[in-house]
C-alpha cells in the first residue's frame, strides 16, 4: 500500500476518515499496518494489500494481531463453519483466480481478452481508449480479479491512480502482477461497502462482476454513487437468454451451487470437454426462420456456439487452453450468485442514477455498456 492513497480511503461501514499505523515497509510501500476508524472498525494491510472488508467477508487476523501485539482489537472472525450465499462466492472467486493466477495477463488469453474488451465496449483499439482516458484522475476497477484490465488502464493513464478492488483472494496475484505499475493500488474491498469518498473517481469499470453480486441493481448504485460529475462508468452484466438456456441454467445451477470448489471443478471438466467434442466436429447448419419464443434468429450457426447460447453453457474457444476454457465455465456454474438481465433493466438502472448511456452491446451471452453521469 503506498501511503499517498490514505486521502482517498474512508471506512467501508460509517465512510469517516481513517489513521494508519505503519509496522513494516518495502520499497517504498507498506507491507504490514493497521487502518483505524473512530468507529471501532480497524482493517489490516498484510502482503502490501489493505484488507478493507465488513462482516462475514473478513479473514482470520489472529495471526496478524499476536505479531503486533494488538490483543485488545476484536477479531470480527465470523463463526468457523459459516457460509453464507455471500461468502460462498468469496470463496468460489479465491478458488477460481488462485488456480490459474495469471490468467488474462499474458499469452494468447491475453491478446483474444484485450481484443474483445477494446471492441464490445465501443474503443476499437488502444489509441480510442487512450483518449478516452489520458485525463482520468481516479480510475476504479471494481472486481478486478487478477488485475487484468487494471493494468491496462494503468499503461494508458499514466497520469491517473487505477485503484483495483476485488473480494476475493485474488488481490494477491493481483498485487504480484501489476505491482511494477507505480500508479496502480490493490485493496480487498465489497462493492457493496466501498472504502472511498463519493463522487471521487471519474472512471469506474465493472467487467461481469455485478451479477455476482447478491442484487445487481443495488451493485450498480453502490458504484455510482462514487462517480465523478461527469464522470463515466463501464459496465458488463450476464444477458437474460431463451428460456431453454434459462431453464438449464436454473436447473444446473440448483446443484452446481451447492457442491465444493473441488466438486464443482471436476463437474465444470465435463462440461468443457464436452464443448470441446461439439467445437471439433466443426459442423455448421442453417435455421432457415426466426423463432421468436425461443430466442432463435435465423442464419448459420456453429453447433457448439448454438448449444452454448440455446442450451447450456459449454464454453469453448480454441485459442484458450484446456484449463483456461474450464476457468470460464466455473465461474458460471460454482458462485452462488448469476443474476440475468435486460437491455430495458440496464437503462432503469442508468436513469434512476442520472446517467446516459453513450455506448450499449447486447451479445448473445451478455449486455456491454457505457454511461456518464448527466450532473
Amino acid at each position: 500500500m503506498k501511503e499517498r492513497i490514505l486521502q482517498l480511503l474512508v471506512c467501508p461501514a460509517c465512510h469517516r476518515k481513517l489513521t494508519l499505523d505503519t509496522f513494516s515497509k518495502e520499497n517504498g510501500e507498506i507491507r504490514e499496518g493497521l487502518l483505524e476508524c473512530g468507529c471501532g472498525e480497524w482493517f489490516p494491510v498484510t502482503r502490501f494489500v489493505p484488507r478493507m472488508l465488513l462482516g462475514e467477508y473478513r479473514g482470520d487476523y489472529r495471526r496478524f494481531l499476536a505479531k503486533h501485539g494488538l490483543k485488545h482489537l476484536k477479531n470480527f472472525n465470523p463463526p468457523k463453519g459459516h457460509r453464507s450465499p455471500k461468502t460462498q462466492v468469496q470463496k468460489s472467486f479465491s478458488s477460481k483466480w488462485t488456480s490459474q493466477p495469471l490468467w488474462g495477463t499474458q499469452g494468447e488469453t491475453k491478446e483474444f481478452m484485450k481484443e474483445w474488451m477494446l471492441n464490445k465496449y465501443g474503443w476499437g483499439n488502444l489509441k480510442s481508449l487512450r483518449k478516452s482516458l489520458e485525463r482520468r484522475r481516479f480510475i476504479l476497477d471494481a472486481g478486478t480479479g487478477l488485475g487484468r484490465e487494471a493494468i491496462q488502464f494503468g499503461e494508458v493513464c499514466r497520469a491517473g491512480d487505477v485503484f483495483a478492488i476485488d473480494l476475493s483472494e485474488a488481490v494477491d496475484a493481483a498485487y504480484a502482477n501489476t505491482r511494477v505499475h507505480p500508479n496502480i493500488h490493490i485493496i480487498q474491498a465489497d462493492i457493496m461497502n466501498l472504502p472511498f469518498r463519493r463522487r471521487v473517481f471519474d472512471f469506474i469499470f465493472s467487467e461481469g462482476v455485478l451479477h455476482h453480486t447478491p442484487n445487481t441493481q443495488s451493485a450498480f448504485h453502490a458504484l455510482a454513487i462514487h462517480l465523478a460529475p461527469k464522470g463515466e462508468i463501464a459496465l458488463y452484466v450476464y444477458r437474460k437468454k431463451g428460456p431453454i438456456r434459462e431453464f438449464c441454467d436454473d436447473y444446473l445451477r440448483q446443484f452446481t451451487t451447492l457442491l465444493s470448489e473441488e466438486e464443482c471443478w471436476a463437474f465444470s471438466r465435463r462440461i468443457t470437454q464436452f464443448g470441446k467434442s461439439l467445437s471439433d466436429l466443426r459442423i455448421e447448419f442453417e435455421i432457415p426462420e426466426d423463432i421468436p419464443f425461443l430466442g432463435i434468429k435465423a442464419g448459420k450457426h456453429s453447433l457448439q456456439r448454438f448449444v452454448y447460447y440455446h442450451i447450456l453453457k459449454c464454453f469453448w474457444n480454441d485459442r484458450f487452453t484446456f484449463d483456461e476454457n474450464n476457468l470460464i465455465n466455473f465461474d458460471w456454474y460454482h458462485p452462488a450468485h448469476a443474476w440475468r438481465h435486460t437491455s430495458e433493466e440496464v437503462n432503469r438502472w442508468c436513469s434512476k442514477n442520472n446517467l446516459e448511456t453513450i455506448w450499449c452491446s447486447e451479445e448473445e451471452s451478455g449486455i456491454t455498456f457505457r454511461c456518464r453521469r448527466i450532473r
